[in-house]
């Protein structure tokens, strides 16, 4: 009984550790280096027609929106940028090295954007 309760308990945290890991890997995510960067540079190319065409740009029409359909005004696109340029730092793994950087003086302003207070 008392070997069946060891390996009772051996299996359950064996199975523990398994699911940790594959939590911790689903909320990580495994970002392609290659694709953030092909996708960080067809935004820049949207944001060059957007620029040029101002007011007229329909996202619809939009050969390089093909790819970003969620992407219909200039907010939305610097959060696509925001978000795949984060994914591609993720991906080189330097999200130490933007810590680093972020928390230098030049880059005070991101840091005090925190939300008003009551």
């Amino acid at each position: 009984m008392k070997k069946t309760i060891q390996i009772l308990a051996l299996v359950l945290a064996i199975g523990a550790t398994i699911q940790t890991l594959k939590a911790y890997a689903v909320e990580v995510g495994l970002f392609s280096a290659d694709e953030e960067e092909y996708k960080i540079t067809q935004l820049m190319e949207l944001r060059k027609e957007v620029e040029v065409k101002g007011e007229s740009f329909d996202p619809r029409i939009s050969s390089v929106n093909a790819e970003f359909p969620e992407v219909t005004n200039k907010e939305e696109l610097k959060e696509a940028m925001a978000r795949h340029t984060l994914r591609y730092l993720q991906a080189i793994g330097a999200e130490d090295a933007l810590i680093r950087v972020i928390q230098r003086p030049e880059f005070q302003s991101l840091r005090d954007r925190g939300e008003p207070g009551i």
